[in-house]
């Protein structure tokens, strides 16, 4: 059994509340955490503890005669107060991602019916009615127009689950052929849940027009990954349209996860606590292991023996990835969404002594990067006006796994220089 699979098992066990029937991490009994550990109990021959589990999840989903906002969603966690509450101070809980997440509806609607899927069979008749009665509920109450084509971990989602060709699946495919990939472009987390979306599509959608969007997010995404990954860092190049951490001693990507799922080397922290960013994440390995096998024909990962770069352009946005020998660094100009912004890393380096890279402040309005000459890199940023967050002297935010040597309006670390002219940073070590 691999080192990670192990850490799961170990990690599931201490995180299993038996009084409750949930997974108990960060202090909450979590909902997609607790059907993913269902999933893993099964593959393991739990069946009773899974069963308990899968009925502690649909008593945590949105009655379908909610508010349209959240109807036939779940609850991130058991103690998450209903949405549509009102609060001792009067407010209502209708703040999206806050007091709901409508992307649950997607998520654990995925899980549920993958689980019924491989192992209904062992479920009982009245467990598995209900489990395809909440994923009915999830999808078919979705809100018309929430999810955009360049939302593509959703979308993709989406499509699965409802299993026939509609204007957002051919919206999607359009935005591929198009861009030449998926807009959520280059995500250490969410390029993991579009390839196991399109898995999905592929194999187990009854529609062609289905089958083919998958096969074509595989094409593009695992040629892309097959040029970024660099075999023996274990690391994607950046820049990352969504990233929740870039020190791999310390953050669980799900990337690094359906990496090792398919026997890739895959950087990652080597023990597993609560201080580690997104444990939670590993809870897909099994998942992964089950439905994206076919990713080891699509992927060609070579030793890095001479440089090679990658351009990728939507629209005004530029994406520039070096792949060396040593070295992974990628940046990006011209994005102006505000998309997920907070979760941007216009910039990143790793390399054999350490790694380097920009993240966006509450003010950001946009970030440029651009090569001013080999391994030379300049920032550009805006603020935001008259934000609250103004008043800090930094624009943005560097994180370093060391101290680099800085100089005015400028830092180096080992082969790398980050220019910021006109600007101030603030340098992040870890803790």
């Amino acid at each position: 059994m691999a080192a990670l699979d192990q850490a799961l098992l170990q990690m599931h066990e201490q995180l299993w509340d038996d009084d409750r029937g949930m997974v108990r991490l960060y202090g909450l009994h979590l909902v997609r955490e607790t059907a993913l550990g269902a999933f893993l109990d099964l593959e393991n021959g739990r069946v009773e503890r899974a069963t308990r589990a899968l009925h502690e999840v649909l008593r945590h989903q949105y009655p379908t005669t909610s508010d349209p906002r959240w109807a036939g969603t779940f609850a991130t966690h058991a103690a998450q107060p209903a949405a549509g509450s009102v609060e001792d101070d009067g407010r209502i809980r209708d703040v999206e991602w806050r007091d709901y997440d409508p992307n649950w509806r997607q998520f654990l609607a995925m899980i549920l019916r993958v689980t019924e899927l491989l192992h209904g069979h062992v479920l009982d008749a009245d467990l598995r009615g209900a489990i395809s009665r909440a994923v009915t509920g999830a999808v078919s109450h979705e809100p018309v127009g929430r999810i955009t084509s360049r939302y593509s971990n959703i979308a993709l989602l989406h499509a699965w689950l409802s299993d026939s060709r509609t204007e957002l699946s051919n919206a999607v495919a359009a935005q591929v052929r198009s861009d030449g990939d998926i807009a959520e472009y280059n995500s250490p987390t969410y390029d993991a849940v579009s390839l196991l979306a399109a898995c999905l599509l592929v194999d187990y959608s009854n529609a062609p027009a289905l089958r083919d969007l998958g096969s074509l997010v595989i094409d593009r995404v695992c040629s892309r990954l097959s040029l970024l990954w660099h075999p023996e860092l274990g690391v994607q190049a950046g820049p990352y349209s969504r990233a929740y951490g870039l020190d791999p001693r310390i953050y669980v990507s799900l990337m690094s996860v359906l990496m090792t799922a398919i026997d890739t080397r895959a950087a990652g922290p080597t023990h597993l606590n609560n201080a580690t960013t997104h444990v939670h994440d590993v809870y897909f390995l099994p998942l992964f292991r089950r439905i994206c096998g076919r990713l080891r024909n699509h992927l060609s990962l070579q030793p890095v023996t001479a440089t090679r770069r990658h351009v990728q352009r939507f629209g005004d946005a530029v994406a520039t990835s070096v792949v060396e020998p040593d070295m992974v660094v990628g940046w990006e100009h011209g994005r102006r969404s505000r998309f997920a912004l907070d979760q941007y890393a216009p910039f990143a380096m790793f390399s054999r002594d350490g790694f380097l890279g920009v993240r966006t402040r509450a003010d950001t309005e946009w970030v440029d990067v651009s090569e001013v000459a080999p391994h030379v890199y300049e920032l550009r940023c805006a603020r935001r006006p008259h934000h609250v967050a103004n008043s800090d002297l930094a624009s943005l935010t560097v994180v370093a796994s060391r101290a680099p040597v800085t100089h005015e309006n400028e830092l180096l670390l080992g082969a790398v220089t980050l220019q910021f002219p006109d600007i101030a940073v603030e340098v992040r070590l870890p803790n």
